[in-house]
């Protein structure tokens, strides 16, 4: 007769946290960045939008005068910081889940960005930062002929 095993859900999910956990800390160890780097590293999306280059950067709680941009050599950096506020001793803290700290971020600028005509506004925690794209580089659509029609 064989043996049957129970199905135990909840240690299964937690058997796989710790070995996704395990994972995560393996990855970060050959990576060469540090857990700071990875987790300080603020989500960025971007796009092309009506003839631009549009780059969004999640930056909640950041000061728009703490943030600075640079565009050269084919990149756009993003650096700033996120600061603690100074009123919460240490002690008091009960959880804490948010970065803290300096950020830099490096985004590939396609090409025919028109670096020199980039603008960024920042809005409820969103830093925006657009570029008009030269017309020679955005895509052109062709028509396809068909013979005899």
């Amino acid at each position: 007769m064989a043996n049957l095993m129970k199905w135990d859900p909840i240690k299964d999910l937690a058997e796989l946290s710790w070995d996704l956990d395990r994972f995560f800390r393996d990855f970060m160890e050959t990576s060469g960045f540090s857990e700071e780097e990875i987790y300080s590293s603020p989500p960025v999306e971007s796009f092309r939008r009506n003839g631009s280059f549009v780059v969004k950067v999640e930056l909640p709680g950041v000061s728009p005068q703490d943030v600075q941009l640079n565009a050269g050599q084919g990149c756009l950096t993003i650096e700033g910081e996120r600061k603690r506020e100074k009123d919460i001793p240490e002690e008091s803290w009960v959880r804490q889940e948010l970065w803290y700290g300096q950020f830099r971020r490096t985004i590939p600028i396609p090409e025919g960005v028109k670096t020199d005509e980039i603008q960024a506004k920042y809005h409820d925690g969103i830093l925006e930062i657009t570029a008009p794209i030269d017309e020679h580089y955005l895509p052109k659509k062709i028509e396809v002929e068909v013979p005899g029609e």
